[in-house]
């Protein structure tokens, strides 16, 4: 059965999860944002990401609750055309994944409630957070969440998967 079915609205983690941002990992350590910012063009969207934010377009409300600053995520959905309702940021919010205040944050925005909102991630404060807020939470393991076998709801290998899970009957 679609999952979509039972949701309202989807949250995805940015990096990793909707777009592979590895390359940027030593300068984002190091806060090297000028570096950083100048390198985004070095980022690869995921296959099939644009086409599954397409097909969600009717009728599920679609944001991005990521860690990362607002800029740098600004910048980032710019680059890749991402067209995505909204953006919770690292600043938005005090608390920070995996407490739930960020996926919180973002499903008010989306104006709806937890449980009828699916949660994508790929690391395990993702699944944290989208657990303790009460939203349904899916594992993506084609960025950092590999073998990892986190309590999740869903996991997924690939974004083929993923949309298995979320359209088909």
């Amino acid at each position: 059965m679609s999952l979509l079915l039972d949701f309202k609205g989807i949250i995805f983690d940015l990096d990793m999860t909707l777009v592979d941002t590895s390359s940027l990992l030593t300068m984002r350590d190091q806060r090297l944002w000028n570096q950083v910012y100048q390198n985004i063009s070095k980022t690869k969207i995921y296959d099939g990401v644009l086409n599954l934010l397409d097909q969600l377009k009717d009728g599920v409300k679609a944001g991005i609750v990521t860690s990362s600053p607002r800029t740098y995520a600004e910048r980032v959905i710019d680059y890749h055309g991402l067209n995505i309702q909204l953006l919770t940021a690292y600043h938005d919010t005090q608390k920070h994944k995996p407490h739930a205040d960020p996926i919180l944050d973002g499903i008010s925005k989306l104006g709806l409630k937890p449980y009828e909102v699916i949660s994508i991630g790929d690391e395990e404060k993702d699944i944290i957070a989208s657990n303790n807020a009460g939203a349904k939470s899916v594992l993506v393991k084609w960025g950092n969440g590999g073998n990892n076998n986190y309590a999740a709801n869903y996991h997924c290998e690939s974004v083929d998967e993923l949309k298995r899970i979320l359209f088909e009957n």
